[in-house]
């Protein structure tokens, strides 16, 4: 019985072991399409293409359990609408639960809190952001992302409006492992 138990303890040991060595720290940098919209008809919705990078430290957690947590950073904001609530820069951090779909292969949601400034000038907004994804490997260490994400944010004061923002996002991870 002792040895069964010593057994059982050296295969949860190594199981353990193995999950955290598929842990590791990645960067990476994304492109995508944004749209703002408002409450407001005073504002129009506002088209951009945000340009970001982002650093992060996940893996398989378990046997098919992803976890990761990430920061972000909107470095900037080409405009495609000449109108309305458009956003320059932001930071954020997210958390990103996930499933190994196969070997390489990963569908994750994210959920996170971000903060954005909106047209010239101080109007930074924090805003509560959720989102899904998908991502696969092109090789060892660099990984192909394609995700949605919905942010809602607070009323900005001087602009007098609730922008909320639909993004989808193309990036490319380069894992440290």
């Amino acid at each position: 019985m002792l040895k069964q138990g010593f057994l059982v303890s050296c295969v949860l040991a190594l199981s353990v072991g193995m999950a955290r060595a598929n842990t590791a720290p990645y960067v990476g940098a994304s492109l995508g399409v944004s749209t703002n919209t408002t409450d407001s008809t005073a504002r129009p919705n506002s088209r951009g293409v945000p340009l970001s990078v982002l650093a992060g430290y996940g893996g398989v957690i378990t046997q098919s359990v992803y976890l990761a947590g990430e920061v972000t950073g909107t470095l900037a904001t080409g405009q495609l609408s000449a109108n309305g609530m458009k956003s320059t820069y932001g930071y954020g951090v997210s958390l990103l639960p996930g499933v190994m779909l196969h070997d390489h292969f990963l569908a994750f949601a994210r959920v996170g809190v971000v903060r954005t400034n909106f047209n010239s000038g101080n109007n930074l907004s924090t805003g509560a952001e959720a989102g899904l994804g998908m991502q696969t490997s092109l090789t060892q260490n660099v990984e192909l992302r394609g995700e949605y994400d919905f942010t809602a944010y607070h009323r900005v004061s001087t602009v007098g409006a609730s922008p909320k923002a639909d993004a989808f996002l193309v990036s490319l991870v380069y894992l440290f492992n």
